[in-house]
This record gives structure tokens, C-alpha cells and sequence, in this order.
């Protein structure tokens, strides 16, 4: 009997052993994949996005690190740490009927996994490192626009306000404009600072980038019709006006129609202002709902300037794991502090150059950041928690704190931290430099004074009045370890250019003769003195 059994277990069709358990597999062509490829299941990576109660602690952790290497370029490393997901995948993945889910998870599926919430701009340096030093790859920018308007389609069902066709047309149109369509192609028409996008710029970005040539009167009366939507956008953000975004200027979000495959071409006038109407309602149900649909407003005003980057990634569900990405921004640089309450001191807010850092501290979990330089001659000052309006957040839920003069770091777990926030980091050069940079400073200064006293000068002082130029003269051509350190000594350094510049003026009136009256003998300071001791003699 018993080695009847044992061979029966070993040459069966199946038995009662862990290894014999059947798996989940796809009712589709992929079904023949070593891998089971869930990145079609859509309703997962939504409810990464927007997790439940019961779904906070899945992403457990997000480290972000800052590295401000030069004064245009700033690194951003920023790992993500994921719980196990098999329970978010049997909870979710049997409802949608698209897998034969009898048996259990394999080891292995394919996911897509949320990165990081973009600016819409160009990546520079980016990578992607899945679980383990495996591959991870950036999903297209189309599939995030899917993806983001199946979430805001979710979230308007729970707020009671479905979503209509027509109007996620809208939405997807606001989520698929990038600012470089205008910025790369008409930079001419690129706005300056935050002014709004005039309406002649807006009506040739139309025409030149969207084939799309509207009327001026009813481009007009879409402009009318978008306003109070736009209005109702901008509040539930709560951040600055940006002309360049699709969801605080409407209109450009008009060009992108035409992209979506969903749309019929070809694109009529009147099906647009079909569109923009049925999105304009939509949008003022949501208004009456109340605070239930902040969330919804507020996500389709984001989706507007910045996009989700979504990674293609081979993970255990029954495990852990770790995403790493990395990618590099642009420094943000202030002479002037931006704070301009009266805990700043005035010489702080005054003297003090700062970096601007943006940071993204929202989600479950808990969130670490470090700001740091690779340039060992730039101290850090504390940094200040500001919102994007430059105001100081009272209360950041800062658990614990590292810092020192190049790095300054701090953690929190507290789920009432901002959703987004700036951190105003003060610069400075190390004290071994500003100390030399002031002596020097202070003597020229004093050479600058000595020459512009209408006396000669012998040649004794003459010799004295070189040595701190030529101690300028070398601080100006030395060059710094980097350009945030010549960007930090910037004014000083123009401060001592402007005194050399001075002193070799003055040299060259005082070899005219101004300092000498018409009517007098020139007397010198140190010829003078001479003399005066010639005369009394030796004793």
C-alpha cells in the first residue's frame, strides 16, 4: 500500500501536495507566459492609487533623497518599500472576472506599481530599479492618462456623481496635455511668471499644434463657458496658478481631443462644445456634493500639471518589496528668503540664499527625506516646512530629526502631513571661506578709502595698497569646487570686483594728478614723515 501510494503521488495528474496546487492563469492569450501578467488589471493599480482603510499599510514606507549638485541640477533617489499584495490580489482580481483565479497566487506576477506623482516635464536621468536589482519599466504616458481617468472615474462613483462618456473625454484630454507642446514648439507664446495665457496665444496654439482653427467668438464662448469650472479646479487644489496647466487654462486641454481614440473624427466644432458642456456640468454636480468631492476635484485639477509614473514590475506577492528610481530636477535658487514672517531674522531674510525643495511627504506610510550637497564648502541652515504659497506650515508631524552643516534629514508617520510642501533651505559657504572673503573685502574697502583721500601716497604705501588687490584679484579667478558654491559667493564676489574695479579708477585719476591743489606742493604720507624726522635730527 504504501508504495502504491507513493508512486501514484509522484506520476498523477494531481495530488494533495504544496507543489501540485493549481494556480491562477489568464482566460487569454497570455496565458502561456511564465509569467501571470496583471498590469491590464486596471482595478489594482486604481486602488494602489487611492487605497481603502484596509489597504493604508500596503506601501509602507517612501525614502526620498535630495542631493543638490549643482546650481541647475538637483537628484532626486527615491526608493518605495511595498508590503505583500497577495491579499489585495485575491480581494480584487476574482471580482473582475478576467482570471481563473481557482488555486492560489504564483510566485510570481507582473504588476504595475505606483512610482511617484510628475510634473509634466521632460524626465532627465531617470532610472528605474524593480525588487531585488531586477528590471522595472516606465509605462508609457498614455497608459498613466488611462489609468488616471479610471481613478477619477472611481472616485466620482463614491461621491455620487458618476462620470458620463462625454466628460471623461474632457477628463482624459486635461491629463494627456503636456506644457512642452506649447513651451518646445511655440516658445513665443510661453508665458512669463504666472500671468494667464493670453487669448491670441491660446488661439494659435490651437491652430498650430491641434489643426484645430476655432472662431474667435466661439473660442470666446468656450472661454465663458470654462470659467467656473476652472474657478471651482482651482480652489479644491489650492496651489498656484499655473498657466501652463490644462486643467487652470481649460482650453488646452481642447487640443488633445482629437488624441483620444474613444473621439470621432473627424473632430467637429460642435462635438467639442458637446464635450466641454457635458465636463462643465459634470463638474458643477460635483460642487453640490460637498466635501465628498473635494478628492475628485482636486485630483482632476492635479492631473492637469502632474501625471502618475506607473512601473511595470515583477514582484512576489507573498513577500515584500522595493522599488528604486532616480531622476534629476532643476535647482530652485532664492537670493531673498521666501518667508517673510517675523520668526525669519531680517539677516536671514535679507542675506541668506536659499534652495527651494519640493517634496511630496502625502500617502500612507511613513515618510523620510534628506537634503544634502555634494559640495563640501556649502553649509545647510535648518530648513523651513512652507506650502507652494510660501507659507509656514504650523504643525509637520516631524517624529525625529538628523542634522548637520551638509545634510539635514527628518521622519514622520503621522497620515495628517501635508500632501505636498516645500522645504526653504538657507546656504552658506563654509566659515574658513566667508572669513577670508570678509578680510579681504574689509581691506579693500579700507585701500578703496585710503585712495580717494586728495594726499600723495609714497611709495611705501603705494607697495601696501597692492597687497590686498592682488589678494582680490586671486579670490576673483580662483574657481569654485562648483557652480552652487559660485552661485552662494555670487554677491561677494561682485562685491570685491566692484572695489578692484574702483581702486584701479581711482589709480588711474590719481596718476592725472587730481589728489594734487594747483596751488600747493604735493605732500605724501610717508615722504612727509621723513622729512619731518630729517629736519628734528637724530636726537
Amino acid at each position: 500500500m504504501s508504495s502504491s501510494g507513493g508512486s501514484g503521488s509522484s506520476g498523477g495528474p494531481a495530488g494533495p501536495w504544496p507543489g501540485r496546487l493549481r494556480r491562477w492563469r489568464r482566460r487569454d492569450d497570455a496565458d502561456s507566459a511564465p509569467i501571470l501578467d496583471l498590469t491590464d488589471v486596471d482595478e489594482v493599480t486604481t486602488m494602489l492609487l487611492a487605497p481603502p482603510a484596509e489597504y493604508q499599510g500596503l506601501r509602507r514606507r517612501v525614502v526620498d533623497q535630495f542631493t543638490i549638485v549643482s546650481a541647475n541640477r538637483c537628484q532626486l533617489a527615491r526608493s518605495i518599500n511595498w508590503g505583500p499584495l497577495d491579499g489585495l490580489l485575491n480581494s480584487i482580481v476574482p471580482g473582475t472576472g478576467r482570471l481563473d483565479t481557482a488555486g492560489r497566487l504564483p510566485p510570481e506576477v507582473c504588476l504595475l506599481l505606483p512610482i511617484s506623482t510628475l510634473p509634466k516635464r521632460a524626465l532627465v536621468g531617470f532610472d528605474l530599479v524593480g525588487p531585488g536589482g531586477s528590471d522595472a519599466h516606465l509605462m508609457p504616458y498614455g497608459t498613466s492618462v488611462a489609468i488616471q481617468g479610471n481613478l477619477i472615474a472611481l472616485l466620482a462613483e463614491a461621491a455620487g456623481c458618476p462620470l458620463p462618456g462625454p466628460a471623461r473625454r474632457v477628463v482624459d484630454a486635461i491629463s494627456r496635455f503636456r506644457p512642452g507642446r506649447l513651451t518646445g514648439n511655440l516658445p513665443q507664446l510661453a508665458p512669463r511668471g504666472d500671468r494667464p495665457l493670453s487669448f491670441e496665444a491660446v488661439r494659435t496654439y490651437l491652430d498650430a499644434e491641434a489643426d484645430l482653427v476655432v472662431p474667435a467668438p466661439t473660442l470666446r464662448s468656450w472661454q465663458e463657458l470654462l470659467e467656473p469650472a476652472q474657478s471651482l479646479l482651482g480652489r479644491a487644489l489650492d496651489e498656484p496658478f499655473d498657466p501652463l496647466s490644462s486643467a487652470d487654462t481649460l482650453l488646452l486641454a481642447v487640443g488633445e481631443l482629437w488624441r483620444d481614440p474613444d473621439v470621432p473624427t473627424p473632430l467637429e466644432i460642435g462635438h467639442i462644445e458637446y464635450y466641454l458642456r457635458e465636463f462643465t456640468t459634470w463638474i458643477g454636480e460635483l460642487s453640490l456634493a460637498g466635501a465628498a468631492a473635494t478628492p475628485v476635484l482636486s485630483t482632476v485639477a492635479e492631473y492637469g500639471r502632474r501625471w502618475e509614473a506607473l512601473a511595470a514590475v515583477i514582484v512576489d506577492p507573498y513577500r515584500p518589496c522595493l522599488i528604486k528610481m532616480k531622476e534629476e530636477r532643476r535647482t530652485i535658487l532664492a537670493r531673498r528668503h521666501p518667508v517673510r514672517d517675523g520668526q525669519v531674522p531680517m539677516r536671514q531674510r535679507w542675506l541668506t540664499p536659499v534652495a527651494l525643495v519640493d517634496i511630496d511627504p502625502g500617502g500612507p506610510g511613513s515618510y523620510h527625506v534628506s537634503v544634502g550637497t555634494d559640495d563640501s564648502s556649502i553649509e545647510l541652515s535648518t530648513p523651513i516646512t512652507v506650502d507652494l504659497w510660501h507659507r509656514r506650515i504650523a504643525r509637520t508631524y516631524v517624529e525625529d530629526v538628523h542634522g548637520n552643516r551638509e545634510v539635514y534629514a527628518f521622519y514622520s508617520t503621522d497620515a495628517r502631513r501635508a500632501a505636498r510642501a516645500r522645504l526653504v533651505v538657507g546656504l552658506s559657504v563654509s566659515p574658513d571661506v566667508w572669513r577670508v572673503a570678509a578680510a579681504i573685502g574689509i581691506l579693500m574697502s579700507l585701500t578703496v578709502a585710503l585712495s580717494a583721500l586728495p594726499f600723495q601716497l609714497g611709495a611705501d604705501a603705494v607697495a601696501v595698497v597692492a597687497v590686498p588687490s592682488s589678494f582680490a584679484a586671486t579670490v576673483l579667478l580662483t574657481r569654485e569646487r562648483s557652480s552652487l558654491a559660485a552661485w552662494v559667493l555670487g554677491p561677494t564676489k561682485q562685491a570685491l570686483l566692484a572695489l578692484l574695479v574702483a581702486l584701479a579708477v581711482l589709480s588711474g585719476l590719481r596718476a592725472l594728478g587730481w589728489h594734487t591743489p594747483p596751488d600747493e606742493p604735493a605732500s605724501s604720507i610717508m615722504s612727509g614723515q621723513a622729512q619731518e624726522t630729517g629736519r628734528r635730527g637724530p636726537g
